[in-house]
């Protein structure tokens, strides 16, 4: 099968997931997930980048997509995309509890991290949810959520929609 198919597809299975990621960063000032507690080592837990709002509308945009890919996919995708969002945005979560335990501030580079978190996340949601992937499409999707992040990072930036260019 041509590579582009597999593009496509791992496009398709993680656009909830890619649309999640990029809309939270939209909601400012929210009231953080970690409630401004400190973990163990005395750092916060996740920070307050991480919010109750944010995740909100992460789940939403995504689930949002998942209704207008369950036209094309089936009912079935409309579960599939609020899973893979939460699972999305929760791998983020983790992401940010990795960053703050290596003492990383808000808004600091952690490259690979930054990017992927979110793609285990979903992908985790997309094997619970028995969605068939091979390796070729998960590859796929790790480099394009590599590059894309980048650069709507980049673009957020010059926006002044984040405060940071990564």
């Amino acid at each position: 099968m041509p590579i582009i198919y597999y593009v496509i597809f791992a496009i398709l299975y993680y656009l909830p997931a890619l649309v999640a990621n990029g809309s939270a960063p939209f909601v400012k000032n929210g009231t953080p997930i970690d409630f401004r507690k400190n973990f163990v080592d005395g750092r916060r837990l996740l920070g307050d980048g991480k919010t109750f709002e944010g995740l909100l509308v992460a789940v939403t945009f995504g689930t949002t997509v998942g209704i207008i890919l369950a036209k094309f996919l089936g009912i079935y995708w409309i579960y599939v995309s609020f899973i893979e969002s939460l699972l999305a945005m929760l791998g983020d979560m983790v992401g940010a509890f990795i960053k703050r335990r290596l003492g990383l501030a808000r808004g600091a580079r952690a490259i690979g991290l930054d990017q992927l978190d979110f793609i285990l996340g979903a992908t985790l949601a997309l094997i619970i949810s028995k969605i068939s992937l091979n390796i070729y499409e998960f590859l796929s999707i790790v480099v394009i959520a590599f590059v894309l992040h980048i650069l709507t990072n980049n673009v957020a930036y010059r926006l002044k929609i984040k405060s940071v260019p990564w």
